[in-house]
């Protein structure tokens, strides 16, 4: 029988209305979980990180939910890692920890969208989908996985798309993973990108700036007057910024500030043919870094992973690589 930990943190899949509560707050632990599940597929135990909502949840935590995870899966008693977590920022504590994580046992993360006290919650469901997802061999070597609606994603490409909904996680223009049919858990692809990053700390100062319509360089200057240890830029399109923003962006390179460029669309990269003033080739002779293939929230975590880890700059340059 496989030896599968949950971790919990939290989220909505962890809450419940109380007349104590205006509103519902996370509450149940890990005994209140196991009470819920079938027994007898698998040995679940549960260990208790935190209680939050993800909301609340910062990156240095999750790079030290990532440590507590890589110390559990040494266990030879121990076949995969569960956590479940909040959906605001589940998918950056994913990412986090498919950057950080090298063991080649699955790690999936869950969460729900429905709280625990109302009609249709999808927590236990989601649960126990990731709990047989990291209990199967075909998810080994996968990397850090979300298993939620019946579905796997890769923590690289998994986007929460909608604020509502029960299936409210895709990997648009990529697409699930895998199925959750029953108890067969079925993979049909692997991710395309994988990375690992040996890192024991963060640059947590790294800002995300999204370009906007005739938006100054106000929050560019901000970040350059701050001492930000990187700036993330979710551009327009292919990689373009508005002209204005080229010689700030200057500036923050010439400070040795890394400047990494990202799309704001949910799908594509950063490349473009034209040769007006703001694009795609304008940023790349100034030296600026892209993340393709990633979400400007998860370019973001990568940074502040890569800067934590103090490389060389052109050790930094080879991780975010075209």
């Amino acid at each position: 029988m496989k030896n599968v930990v949950v971790i919990t943190t939290g989220g909505t899949i962890s809450t419940k209305r109380g007349p104590q509560f205006s509103g519902a707050v996370p509450l149940l632990k890990g005994d209140d979980f196991l009470a819920m599940l079938p027994r007898g597929e698998y040995n679940v135990s549960f260990h208790d990180f935190t209680n939050l909502p993800s909301s609340h949840i910062t990156p240095a935590m999750s790079l030290d939910l990532a440590q507590r995870i890589s110390g559990m899966l040494l266990g030879d008693d121990v076949d995969g890692v569960v956590v479940t977590h909040g959906t605001d920022t589940l998918e950056e504590s994913t990412y986090l920890c498919d950057l950080v994580i090298e063991s080649p046992k699955p790690v999936v993360f869950t969460g729900s969208m429905r709280i625990a006290t109302d009609v249709g919650y999808d927590g236990v469901s989601n649960l126990m989908g990731a709990i047989r997802a990291a209990a199967a061999e075909q998810c080994r070597d996968l990397g850090v996985l979300v298993a939620f609606n019946d579905r796997l994603f890769a923590a690289s490409a998994v986007q929460k798309v909608h604020s509502q909904a029960v299936d409210a996680f895709d990997a648009p223009g990529i697409g699930p993973l895998g199925m959750l049919t029953g108890n067969t858990v079925r993979v049909h692809t692997r991710p395309a990108q994988r990375q690992f990053i040996p890192c024991s700390r963060l640059a947590e100062r790294v800002d995300l700036i999204v370009a906007t319509q005739g938006a100054d360089d106000r929050q560019l200057r901000a970040s350059i007057d701050t001492n930000a240890a990187g700036i993330v830029i979710a551009a327009f399109g292919g990689g373009r910024v508005p002209p204005w923003w080229l010689p700030t962006i200057q500036e923050a390179l010439t400070r040795r500030i890394p400047v990494v460029v990202t799309t704001r669309c949910l799908q594509g990269i950063c490349y473009d043919e034209y040769g007006y003033v703001g694009e795609y080739h304008d940023l790349k002779r100034l030296g600026v870094l892209f993340a393709q293939n990633l979400s400007p929230v998860k370019a973001r975590i990568k940074l502040m992973v890569a800067l934590g880890s103090n490389p060389h700059p052109q050790e930094l340059r080879e991780w975010f690589a075209e």
